[in-house]
């Protein structure tokens, strides 16, 4: 068997990077699973200027490139460091006042969470409620993201299943809550 070239490894590499579940990613995975999660960063440019089309393909504008290596930097930053939710999660979006639909400032924010890996992706897999609001602050973002709660006879039924050794995906299957459900409960005994 030949060995691949360097440029024929870097496009392995890329293409399995592709096909892995967001999941797994080592931006999220590196976090630690918490409840909630509250981040702060500039008010994102509206959807219409996020991409631009150029010899018939669909490219992030320079604009929303900067503003999103902001967000994402601001968010790494943040003393304490966020976590990540596992699972899925309701977003509320507090937003500064600004001229133009609210609507069309909800995807970069999310977009931004995802790529700072607060959440593995903004489908409905992983996000199933976002919500907007006026804000108190003069010129930021304020997002908080909240895994879905767990009803205490469930938080208890998954604390003695735990103990006994069984994994979090079977214990999810057994009591029908989601994977990152049982596995924000777990985080929350470890600490």
């Amino acid at each position: 068997m030949q060995a691949l070239s360097p440029s024929a490894q870097k496009r392995q590499k890329a293409t399995e990077a592709l096909h892995r579940r967001p999941e797994q990613r080592p931006v999220y995975a590196q976090r630690r699973i918490v409840p909630q999660v509250e981040l702060r960063f500039p008010l994102p440019p509206t959807t219409n200027a996020l991409f631009a089309f150029v010899s018939g393909r669909r490219i992030k504008t320079p604009k929303y490139r900067a503003w999103r290596q902001d967000a994402v930097l601001r968010i790494s930053i943040a003393n304490p460091r966020p976590g990540r939710i596992a699972g899925l999660c309701d977003v509320e979006i507090f937003m500064p006042p600004f001229k133009g639909d609210t609507d069309n400032r909800i995807k970069p924010c999310l977009d931004a969470a995802v790529e700072a890996g607060i959440i593995a992706d903004d489908s409905q897999s992983f996000v199933r409620n976002v919500k907007a609001f006026p804000g108190t602050e003069a010129v930021q973002i304020r997002m908080v993201l909240t895994a879905l709660p767990v009803e205490d006879g469930d938080a208890a039924e998954i604390v003695l299943r735990t103990k006994a050794g069984q994994a979090p995906a079977y214990i999810a299957a057994q009591l029908s809550l989601t994977v990152g459900q049982v596995e924000t409960m777990i985080a929350g005994l470890r600490r």
